[in-house]
């Protein structure tokens, strides 16, 4: 059962060890993620960037991102197919808040032109579905896999999370806001990959949580970001409630209704 999985860490290493190998092949495969990472985020955000704008920028990195992405399923395929999934949990009250109240954020507020009209606009929406993909593959579905049968839950989540956050470094002008928006975003995504087990979820919330951003400037007037992170508690706290009820609620019920 999920629940009863989610209150013994959902993955242990016993698992981790049978489906994904362990010794030498596991830290290569790692090393050769990282050095790929590295490298993508620098070429991409110096020599590339520099040569190329718009939409063709764009699509270059596009063709990048889906040749990494299909790199990192090709080493870690084994590990990802390691936990349980059950999407169906997500169909909650308190998950569907919290997705909406994240969801609003780039309905409400102003977002971000990539100039060239609606048209550059929806190609910039429909390639975040491809950095969706990636960026939970490898930020959740790969590191949290890794590290928490070793390290548990919550280290897993927050080292995911400072890679993620420390991963953004360039593409976005650094303030609080920005900054805390990416933190929060990613502890959503996190737990609501813990806890569901689900990689096509965090996947499309993410991808239309960036999807949105990019026709802010057509939205009637926006309201002011000093509202944004009134938005971001909301929905952390929503997921955190939820997590709570899977933790620790609904293993009691399920112990109760089978000893009945």
């Amino acid at each position: 059962m999920l629940y009863q999985e989610a209150s013994d860490g959902a993955l242990t290493s016993r698992t981790l060890n049978n489906k994904f190998g362990k010794g030498h092949a596991m830290y290569r495969k790692v090393a050769l993620a990282a050095v790929v990472e590295v490298a993508y985020g620098v070429f991409t955000r110096t020599w590339l960037s520099r040569h190329f704008q718009g939409v063709e920028l764009e699509l270059l990195i596009t063709a990048l991102r889906i040749v990494t992405a299909a790199l990192y399923w090709y080493l870690f395929r084994n590990l990802i197919g390691a936990r349980t999934s059950s999407p169906s949990s997500l169909r909650t009250p308190l998950v569907l808040a919290g997705i909406v109240s994240v969801l609003a954020i780039p309905v409400l507020f102003r977002g971000w032109s990539p100039g060239g009209g609606i048209g550059t606009a929806i190609i910039f929406a429909l390639t975040s579905f491809v950095v969706g993909f990636r960026e939970e593959l490898l930020y959740r579905a790969v590191l949290i896999n890794l590290l928490q049968p070793k390290y548990g839950v919550l280290t897993a989540l927050i080292i995911s999370t400072i890679l993620f956050t420390v991963y953004h470094y360039g593409t976005w002008a650094v303030s609080w806001l920005i900054v805390s928006e990416i933190v929060v975003m990613s502890l959503i995504l996190g737990l609501i990959y813990i806890y569901s087990g689900s990689l096509i979820a965090v996947t499309l919330l993410h991808a239309t949580y960036d999807a949105i951003w990019f026709f802010g400037p057509f939205l009637p007037s926006p309201i002011p970001d000093i509202w944004r992170p009134a938005f971001l508690l909301a929905g952390v706290v929503c997921v955190c409630l939820w997590v709570i009820r899977v933790r620790w609620i609904a293993p009691v019920i399920h112990a109760e209704s089978s000893s009945a």
